[in-house]
């Protein structure tokens, strides 16, 4: 049987990497320092899935699965150097932090005279995640083990679409490993990046040039999802299908997504009509009940998701590239900067210095009236009225130059 090692055993990793990889017929190694998850692994060998949709539900078995100890570099190693493929799904700011026992694995392959090509699928909701992960491993090669990794082990990045709500006790139902997922269950990786050949895995869709496939998940699925919490936060909501059955806040998601469709149509000569294809999809998937996603979870972290290359204001960039309307993504932006801070001098430094926008931005001014409509309580429906004036406004501009 092929061998897998998916580093991250926590709800990417059980509910979606190790489900799409079991069920192609590999067993599945997972890595983690959570040893009350390792050891339900072990002690199981298999965890159940449970697929919901407003519609039905659905219960499938991963099975041939078992744990390995993060913090015990040698076998972790061992599992790299012996396993066919293998992804992270950690988080961005733990990524640095598995790169040793990366390394060792790969040092062990090459001790071992192992010439197989080995691919690692970066699941991270990171631009250029890739980049960053070559830079932190070649930090520990001689040249000698860089030749070898540019000529055997491919950097994959790959677009993680399937949404995954924070586990309760009630969902999880009496199995700590149990993880509800959607029923979406695509993984676009980018085609260009493997070594060798790649391997013909259901639900695998490798695509050229992925930096579309990137930036649409960033820039569209990401930016709408979190824009839907942080309104249905102003809102007093505590789910993301309550959120965007209002019809206010599903109005400002659908003009934000659509902004950002027409931008990603003309930056990469894809067809509209496919890109709110995706967004119709999109919208329909945050109205899920049976997900129990809240806004408290998809709205937090927001230092990182209104900085310079995320979400909010790399959408704001590609707009701005491409001469598209951004006066809904500078409404999340405010939004965002309402959520973390509490005067305007604040939301100034913060924009600066975190979101890199400054008083020379055509934007900044947009923001700030709506961070301080914002502060004045202003409601979903005078938030309307003030980004229709600003839109007027934008426009009047544009046509006097």
């Amino acid at each position: 049987m092929k061998s897998f090692v998916q580093y991250g055993a926590g709800n990417i990793g059980r509910g979606f990497i190790g489900q799409v990889f079991s069920q192609a017929g590999y067993e599945i190694k997972f890595v983690d320092v959570n040893m009350e998850v390792i050891s339900a692994i072990n002690s199981e060998h298999r965890y159940p899935v449970n697929i919901l949709s407003n519609d039905a539900s659905e219960e499938i078995w991963v099975k041939n699965v078992s744990g390995i100890d993060g913090v015990n570099s040698k076998l972790v190693a061992e599992a790299i150097c012996d396993a066919d493929m293998m992804a992270t799904a950690v988080g961005v700011n733990i990524l640095p932090k598995i790169v040793p026992n990366l390394v060792a694995g790969i040092k062990m392959r090459i001790s071992e005279k192992n010439y197989t090509p080995f691919n690692i699928i970066i699941c991270e909701n990171l631009i250029d995640a890739d980049k960053l992960l070559h830079q932190l491993i070649f930090e520990h090669l001689n040249e000698d083990e860089k030749k070898y990794f540019d000529q055997y082990i491919g950097l994959v990045e790959a677009s993680i679409g399937r949404m995954v709500p924070i586990m309760t006790e009630e969902m999880k139902a009496g199995n700590l490993l149990r993880v509800c997922v959607e029923r979406y269950c695509e993984l676009p990786v980018d085609r260009a990046a493997f070594k060798g050949e790649i391997p013909d895995v259901p639900h695998l869709f490798p695509y050229s040039p992925f930096e579309f496939y990137i930036k649409r998940k960033l820039f569209l699925h990401n930016m709408g999802h979190c824009l839907t919490a942080f309104l249905g936060e102003l809102n007093g909501d505590t789910y993301i299908w309550e959120s965007i059955r209002n019809p206010y806040i599903k109005l400002f998601v659908l003009r934000a997504m659509t902004d950002s469709a027409v931008a990603l149509s003309k930056k990469f000569q894809i067809p509209i009509e496919d890109i709110m294809d995706h967004v119709a999809d999109l919208m329909l998937r945050f109205s899920n009940v049976a997900l129990g996603d809240t806004n408290e979870r998809v709205g937090k972290d927001i230092k990182r998701k209104l900085s310079k290359e995320d979400r909010f204001v790399g959408t704001l960039r590609m707009l701005e590239e491409v001469g598209g309307s951004s006066i809904n993504v500078c409404l999340g932006i405010a939004l965002g900067l309402s959520l973390e801070t509490k005067v305007e001098e604040e939301a100034i430094v913060f924009l600066e210095n975190t979101s890199g926008i400054t008083k020379t931005d055509s934007v900044y001014l947009q923001i700030l009236a709506f961070y301080k409509a914002i502060q004045n309580r202003s409601d979903l429906q005078a938030l309307l009225q003030e980004s229709e004036e600003l839109k007027t406004e934008q426009l009047s501009k544009k046509i006097m130059v």
